[in-house]
């Protein structure tokens, strides 16, 4: 179904395109500045779920604080280059933690790492005509398509016995942005994007820009959830993801 619909979606965003190729020739969609925007955040998600791996499972339920003082290494980046109508990002999220605790009667997670790698296309399929005292416009829609590559593993242990469990996939995805400027300093944005794989993605977000050096440094802090359910032979990961994100966008040029 996923499949199917994403297919539809593909063909949608290419009639969209070529509409506007009929209207004002293909290249004009490419007219503009080109944009860079570099965006750092942290996600501080409290964790839910379970991985599993043959005969061992283990019960997620991991608060954000938890994650923090097992932490082992962390970094989080977007990375959104635009031209014209079009866009291409790339976003970063690669987590490690270990527990430093014995293996007893109950199955254990002692270290778990989670990476992942998104690539996606967008086109602003609506631009809102009104513009702000910035010249920012009013109101944006982009749908997008890309797709996520996760790399996962966790050592799990029970009785003594520990079992190293990892896989890596990849997966189609596709959904839609949204942002609204208002007059003032505020902005708003919001995304949401579903995977092949039974991936899912929500994010709102409230910003604020700062003027610094002729460019707007924007100021972010929101919420996301994001869940995955992938099963690969023996090894199961069904992991949800859901809590504050604050970061900051530093347009490059």
């Amino acid at each position: 179904m996923y499949l199917k619909t994403l297919i539809n979606f593909s063909v949608g965003l290419a009639l969209i395109a070529s509409q506007s190729a009929t209207a004002n020739e293909f290249s004009d969609t490419f007219k503009g500045k080109t944009k860079l925007n570099l965006n750092l955040y942290v996600f501080a998600a409290d964790i839910d779920g379970d991985i599993s791996k043959g005969p061992i499972s283990y019960e997620v339920e991991q608060p954000f604080k938890d994650t923090l003082k097992e932490l082992d290494k962390s970094y989080m980046a977007h990375l959104d280059l635009s031209k014209g109508k079009w866009g291409i990002y790339a976003d970063r999220q690669y987590v490690k933690t270990s527990q430093d605790k014995q293996v007893l009667h109950i199955p254990l997670a002692l270290d778990t790492k989670l990476d992942q790698i998104s690539y996606g296309i967008y086109y602003q399929a609506y631009v809102s005509p009104e513009q702000t005292k910035d010249q920012y416009a009013k109101f944006i829609v982009e749908p997008t398509v890309g797709m996520h590559h996760t790399d996962a593993s966790a050592t799990l242990g029970a009785l003594n016995h520990k079992i190293r469990a990892s896989t890596d996939w990849d997966e189609f995805f596709w959904g839609a942005r949204f942002k609204y400027n208002l007059d003032s300093a505020w902005n708003f944005a919001s995304e949401i994007t579903f995977g092949v794989e039974d991936t899912r993605s929500v994010q709102a977000y409230v910003g604020y820009r700062i003027p610094v050096f002729n460019r707007h440094l924007n100021i972010r802090g929101g919420y996301r959830y994001f869940e995955q359910d992938y099963t690969s032979g023996d090894f199961k990961w069904d992991i949800k993801e859901h809590g504050p994100v604050v970061g900051i966008n530093l347009p490059i040029f």
